[in-house]
């Protein structure tokens, strides 16, 4: 099922997946700091660590928009109207292919990233607390 993401896969993907890993470590890290309630500092300033975490949470999706865009405009680049030979279907799938993988980056960190993110909110002490 995931073949073909995998055989189009991007370096902006790359970009993605990374950034969205990093934020799950360190969102991971957060829910284990509070958890065992290592860092009293930590523990304090959650409610800042997780606003913090979902904002930048809500630019992978962007991130993922803005790789289909390049790749869309990378596609709409190959095609040559001069020839007369027509265009290449193979080399605007090969370009174009970047624009779905991009965008299912984006979401799949954002599937990873949100749950953790509110289950940080749900664990974030309230001012009456």
């Amino acid at each position: 099922m995931f073949d073909a993401y995998w055989q189009f896969l991007s370096p902006f993907d790359w970009v993605i997946l990374c950034y969205g890993a990093l934020l799950f470590l360190v969102q991971s890290a957060a829910l284990f700091m509070r958890c065992f309630s290592y860092s009293t500092f930590f523990v304090q300033n959650l409610g800042r660590t997780q606003s913090a975490c979902l904002q930048w949470t809500e630019l992978l999706p962007v991130l993922g928009l803005m790789g289909t865009v390049m790749a869309m405009l990378n596609t709409f680049a190959a095609f040559d109207a001069s020839s007369e030979e027509g265009v290449n279907i193979v080399v605007v799938i090969q370009r174009f292919a970047p624009a779905m993988t991009t965008t299912l980056s984006g979401l799949f960190m954002v599937a990873l990233n949100l749950p953790l993110n509110q289950l940080l909110f749900m664990l974030t002490p309230k001012k009456n607390d």
